[in-house]
């Protein structure tokens, strides 16, 4: 997917506005089962991660596309486990944005991402796998945690002691 055919896809989706974070971030969000298109979804997942840029909420990174004045991100789980596709007004003044995020983190970020996701997809092309390895992809592939208070979301459990093969 490049940046025109990006484009194309967001404009023709509905978006919701999401109503819990209305006073302190506003923004919208995109679920997969409502989306009219599953493969230009994780399409436009795998730009992000590819063309995005890393910027900080608070403590933690993310990685955001920026479209037309808008900014996109998902909370870095595996492609096929993003559930929910977010949207917001860019405004980078925000106290939100006081971090800054070093080079070494920002490239860290992405090849811990890239190793996740070879990762996973190799252990769910596996037809036996013992209970590790259960373990491990029902935390990586798990889409139920929510995140609020200050809870660790998949990127900063990027550290954990999974044994990816680099």
């Amino acid at each position: 997917m490049n940046l025109e055919q990006a484009k194309k896809f967001l404009a023709n989706e509905d978006w919701v506005v999401a109503k819990s974070y209305s006073e302190t971030y506003p923004h919208f969000y995109l679920q997969r089962k409502k989306c009219s298109n599953q493969e230009k979804y994780e399409d436009f997942l795998r730009l992000i991660r590819k063309e995005g840029v890393v910027k900080s909420f608070y403590s933690k990174q993310y990685i955001y596309m920026e479209i037309d004045g808008f900014e996109y991100w998902e909370m870095g789980r595996p492609i096929n486990a993003v559930q929910v596709l977010n949207k917001a007004i860019i405004d980078d003044s925000k106290q939100y944005r006081k971090v800054i995020v070093s080079e070494e983190n920002k490239q860290l970020l992405r090849h811990n991402l890239n190793l996740r996701e070879k990762y996973i997809t190799e252990l769910l092309s596996k037809k036996n796998h013992n209970e590790l390895e259960l373990t491990q992809i029902e935390f990586l592939m798990n889409n139920t945690r929510r995140i609020h208070g200050g809870g660790k979301n998949i990127i900063d459990s990027y550290k954990i002691k999974l044994r990816y093969n680099e």
